[in-house]
């Protein structure tokens, strides 16, 4: 056996579909991609005839091959680059009232239930799943302020095997009692959950990359004070983190914004006035921006998070997500639940084509642009665009095999399909029965029955 034959662990023979550009999706017929031991990608031949891709296979064993059929396809994972994962157990609830009401009315008191730990892994458990199931292999988590609970999340990301980015939330002004910190214990109990991520990581092997980062999570400016802001801007500096928080989603946050931050001139650099807005952010939502603070995002490099579904729900209104791409930002897709009430980027995805239609008929986001931002986007908004996000040669293999024929499929197949409509039919129908089997790193992820 040849040394590249022994480093292979799995080869896919069939179609596989990515974005090589915002504007260019490649469909690559017969064609065979092999996934080394590291997980991965290590090569990709394409165009291959069915009766001839085992001459190709460079001694790989026939075993480790897996064989498409005509209505199988194999995608990237889906990045969702904004989800609250204890706001998962009311899902679906709440959507009649604005922003900061739901907070105070809904979110708030729930969250205080996660002090305690037990309970958190019970609704983080199922969270994870389903984000997993879903197609979602890499995520930015909001968790709560409670530093135990927090650590469940991770415990239960790293047993389900999904790449992601954790938070430790950040709360101590503007926020019921029941769940406000002091600046002290709330940069105490970041720095603990940072290193408490970082030992866990330093016990992986030099070969293995870590499922799970440390991310600095203000929850938004309202909730934290300025030396809270400036201490956490110190802390991303320190250990070299991203950072994730909300920008300009309601108009009501932004005037009480800056009611606070009077030295600040717009919401956008009140975080970048503390140390908070760098090309590692993630600012979700960016609904109601200035010009300015759209320049200040591009010199800063950050990343948006587009979350259309919430945005509706919530009465926030519609982002402009086309003159992001227009200025070449970094934008990705977020659930955003609880506020979305679905965390399932395919609902991110049909969401957002509703947002760009309602916002510009006439210039509205494309299916090769939003599933750019499904995909390589997030990818570049976590920063990960060298790592995952499609199926470039020494990316990871983080990816979906997608079955639109599964047995109680919602897509229907004809006859006339090809695999471009069978995959359209997927992105605008198809839903987590037809996501047959997810890979993180190159490994299939076990996905439980819900």
């Amino acid at each position: 056996m040849s040394s590249f034959a022994s480093s292979i662990a799995k080869v896919f023979y069939g179609t596989l579909i990515h974005s090589v550009s915002v504007k260019e999706i490649e469909y690559i017929s017969n064609g065979l991609l092999f996934v080394d031991v590291h997980g991965r990608i290590a090569k990709i031949v394409r165009d291959l005839p069915r009766d001839q891709f085992r001459d190709s296979l460079d001694g790989v064993h026939e075993s480790k091959v897996v064989l498409l059929n005509d209505d199988q396809f194999v995608i990237p994972g889906f990045v969702d680059s904004h989800i609250h994962a204890p706001q998962y157990a009311y899902c679906g609830i709440g959507h009649d009232i604005p922003l900061l009401e739901w907070l105070d009315t809904l979110t708030f008191p729930h969250e205080a239930k996660f002090k305690d730990a037990a309970y958190a892994r019970q609704v983080y458990s199922k969270a994870v799943a389903r984000s997993l199931r879903n197609g979602t292999t890499s995520a930015c988590w909001f968790a709560t302020i409670h530093l135990d609970a927090t650590k469940e999340l991770v415990k239960v990301i790293e047993e389900q095997g999904q790449r992601a980015y954790v938070g430790k939330v950040n709360m101590n002004q503007n926020s019921p009692d029941f769940l406000k910190e002091t600046t002290q214990s709330s940069v105490a109990d970041t720095r603990s959950f940072i290193e408490y991520v970082n030992a866990i990581n330093a016990t992986l092997g030099l070969d293995t990359k870590p499922l799970v980062t440390p991310i600095i999570t203000p929850r938004f400016a309202i909730s934290c004070t300025p030396d809270l802001l400036t201490e956490l801007g110190k802390l991303a500096v320190e250990f070299d983190l991203p950072i994730q928080t909300h920008l300009c989603e309601n108009l009501n946050e932004i005037d009480v914004t800056l009611s606070l931050f009077p030295g600040s001139t717009t919401y956008t650099s009140v975080y970048a006035d503390h140390g908070l807005l760098t090309h590692r952010s993630i600012m979700a939502h960016c609904v109601h921006m200035k010009d300015e603070e759209f320049q200040l995002m591009k010199d800063k490099r950050a990343g948006i998070s587009h979350c259309a579904s919430s945005n509706f729900n919530i009465k926030s209104g519609m982002a402009n997500v086309r003159k992001m791409l227009e200025m070449d930002l970094k934008v990705g897709l977020g659930t955003d639940v609880a506020g979305g009430f679905s965390s399932s980027i395919l609902d991110a995805f049909r969401t957002s084509r509703t947002c760009s239609i309602a916002r510009s008929p006439d210039d509205s986001l494309l299916i090769p642009e939003l599933f750019y931002l499904a995909t390589m986007g997030g990818a570049r908004v976590m920063e990960l665009a060298d790592t995952i996000g499609n199926f470039e040669v020494g990316k990871e293999f983080d990816a979906i095999l997608v079955n639109t024929s599964v047995r109680h499929s919602p897509v229907d197949i004809f006859e006339h399909d090809t695999i471009r409509t069978k995959f359209e039919k997927y992105l605008f129908v198809g839903d987590d029965r037809n996501n047959e089997k997810v890979y993180v790193q190159g490994k299939e992820v076990r996905l439980p029955d819900l």
